[in-house]
C-alpha cells in the first residue's frame, strides 16, 4: 500500500512529468496561458493516462515484445480520437483554444513512456494509480504555468464553465491593464516561467530542509488565497444598478426618416375560411437603396389585428438584414392594430426591422378599407 502511494506521489514532485522528466513540454508551454486550457488540456491527458495504462496492463502478456510499441501506440490513438470527438462535441470552445495539441497527445512522451516504463510491467490496479499520479502532476504543473501566465499577462484571473463559456466561475483583478506584462502571453513568457518553477523545484528536491520549503510554500499559498479574498471584496460595487435602457422603438411614422422613401404594394389577397385575410406584400428594404429587389412578406389580418407575420424574401444583407425572417421577430407583430403598432427593432438591422414594419402597417391598411 505504502509502495503504491509513494508511486501517486511522485508523479507530483519527484517525478512530475514538465518540471521533473521535462516531458510534454511543447503542448505545456503552447496552451498555458489561461485556466481554461491547462484544466481542459490537464483532463485529457489524464483520461487518455489512465484508460491507455489500464488497456496496455492488461494485454501486456499477449502482446509480442517485436510489436509492442505500434500496439501501444495504436491504443493510445484510438483514445486520444474518442477524447478529441467528445470535446468538439461537448466544449467547442476549449477545442479551439487547445487546437492542434490536442490530437497530438498521441505523440506525448508521457503516455508512450508510463506505458512502457510501468504498464507493461506491472498489474491493472498498479497502472491505473500511476497514470492517475502522472496525470495529476501535469494537470497542476500545468496550472502552476497558467496561473502565474494569466496574472502577470492580463492582470487577472479567471475561469468558466468549459461547457457554457458565457457562465463564469470566477473572476479576480490583481492590478489594472496598464501594469500587465504581455511578455507572458507570448513563447518567451512561457520559456521564463517554465525555467522559474523548474529551478525553484530542483533547488527543493535537493534542499536538506525540506520541512522549511513546505512551511515556505504554505505560507504563500495562503498570502494568495487571502489576497484574491480581499481584491474580490474590494472589488464588490456596492452602488445600485442603473435603471434598465429602454430599447429605442421604430412606431409606424410615414414620414420617419428610415422609411418615408420606402415604397409598399399589395400584391396578393386570399380570404381564409376562418374569416382572416392574408395579404402578400411587398416593401423596399436596406437592399433597395443599391437598386436590389423589395423584401417580401405574408400578413393574416382578423378583425384589424395581426394574425401572423412570414418573410417570403429577405434580400438585405446576409446574416444581419436577413434576420427579420425569425420567429422571435415576426412574433413580435402578432395582435397589433394600426393603432398599436410599434416594434423594437433588430439591432444592427433598424432599417430591415422598418422595412417589416412598413409592409404590416400596409397589410392593416387594406385590411380596413
Amino acid at each position: 500500500m505504502m509502495k503504491r502511494l509513494e508511486n501517486f506521489k511522485s508523479g507530483f514532485i519527484n517525478e512530475n512529468p514538465i518540471f521533473g522528466l521535462y516531458l510534454g513540454l511543447c503542448s505545456a508551454l503552447a496552451i498555458s496561458t489561461s485556466l481554461n486550457n491547462a484544466i481542459g488540456m490537464g483532463v485529457a491527458v489524464t483520461l487518455v493516462l489512465c484508460v491507455s495504462n489500464v488497456i496496455i496492463s492488461c494485454i501486456r502478456k499477449i502482446t509480442p515484445d517485436e510489436i509492442r510499441i505500434p500496439v501501444y501506440i495504436v491504443v493510445i490513438a484510438t483514445l486520444v480520437k474518442i477524447v478529441q470527438m467528445l470535446v468538439q462535441a461537448y466544449t467547442p470552445e476549449l477545442n479551439s483554444a487547445l487546437g492542434i495539441f490536442l490530437p497530438l497527445i498521441v505523440v506525448n512522451c508521457i503516455i508512450l513512456g508510463r506505458a512502457e516504463a510501468f504498464a507493461s510491467k506491472n498489474g491493472v490496479f498498479d497502472s491505473l494509480i500511476d497514470g492517475l499520479g502522472m496525470g495529476l502532476g501535469y494537470t497542476f504543473g500545468l496550472l502552476a504555468l497558467s496561473l502565474i501566465r494569466q496574472i502577470l499577462a492580463t492582470g487577472m484571473l479567471t475561469f468558466s464553465n468549459p461547457f457554457n463559456p458565457n457562465i463564469v466561475f470566477f473572476e479576480t483583478t490583481f492590478f489594472p491593464n496598464d501594469f500587465t506584462i504581455s511578455m507572458f502571453s507570448q513563447p518567451i513568457g512561457a520559456f521564463f516561467t517554465f525555467a522559474c518553477l523548474a529551478a525553484a523545484l530542483t533547488a527543493f528536491k535537493n534542499s536538506k530542509n525540506k520541512k522549511a520549503w513546505k512551511i515556505g510554500v504554505g505560507v504563500v499559498a495562503l498570502v494568495l488565497v487571502g489576497f484574491i479574498a480581499l481584491r474580490s471584496e474590494f472589488m464588490i460595487d456596492h452602488t445600485p444598478a442603473p435603471a434598465p435602457v429602454v430599447p429605442e422603438k421604430v412606431v409606424v411614422d410615414m414620414n420617419h426618416t428610415s422609411i418615408k422613401s420606402f415604397e409598399a404594394s399589395v400584391d396578393a389577397t386570399v380570404q381564409n375560411g376562418d374569416g382572416s385575410t392574408t395579404y402578400t406584400v411587398s416593401c423596399d428594404g436596406y437592399a433597395s437603396y443599391d437598386g436590389g429587389e423589395p423584401n417580401q412578406f405574408e400578413i393574416t389580418v382578423k378583425e384589424g389585428a395581426v394574425v401572423s407575420v412570414k418573410v417570403l424574401k429577405a434580400n438585405d444583407t446576409e446574416g444581419i438584414g436577413t434576420r427579420i425572417d425569425s420567429e422571435d421577430f415576426t412574433g413580435r407583430f402578432e395582435g397589433m392594430t394600426l393603432d398599436s403598432l410599434e416594434v423594437e427593432p433588430l439591432s444592427g438591422a433598424t432599417i430591415s426591422s422598418a422595412s417589416t414594419l412598413k409592409a404590416v402597417a400596409t397589410a392593416l391598411e387594406a385590411a380596413n378599407q
